[in-house]
């Protein structure tokens, strides 16, 4: 009987502190800033959440020659080694995303931009990913489609 209630508080324990703020986190990449009157849409979409109270818009927007991943409405409250990634699926793979960015804090009603790297094609990705990679948790999904 002890050793179930071990076993129990142990489990309990794991998950209640499973997706909590990693404090070591380095810095995020993500650059709060408005784009440019300029500003084409090339792709939007909106998130599903499956955790953390995941939700939000996301937009491909062309911007000069960059292009960036903008997240708008963006709500998700804190959790460890959270990534934003392009993906050629709905669900997580190592070999058909591409990370974007680090999520580390919380956010409500944010907007976000990140910078797409020039050397990808982002037509190849018609699904943005956030993803626990420390824990493989999916907190949510958008699918991409033209403006």
């Amino acid at each position: 009987m002890k050793l179930k209630l071990i076993i129990f508080t142990l489990i309990i324990g794991f998950f209640a502190f499973s997706c909590k703020k990693k404090e070591d986190a380095g810095p995020t990449q993500t650059v709060n800033q408005g784009t440019t009157s300029s500003s084409e849409t090339l792709k939007k979409g909106t998130f599903t959440g499956y955790d953390h109270g995941l939700s939000g818009k996301c937009f491909i927007l062309k911007d000069g020659t960059s292009r960036i991943l903008r997240l708008t409405e963006f709500n998700m409250t804190p959790a460890p080694d959270a990534d934003v990634f392009l993906s050629k699926s709905a669900s997580y793979s190592a070999g058909s995303v591409v990370k974007v960015s680090d999520l580390t804090s919380g956010y409500s009603n944010s907007s976000l931009n990140f910078t797409i790297p020039s050397n990808v094609d982002y037509t190849e990705y018609p699904y943005v990913i956030i993803w626990c990679t420390q824990y493989s948790v999916n907190f949510g999904v958008a699918t991409l489609s033209n403006p």
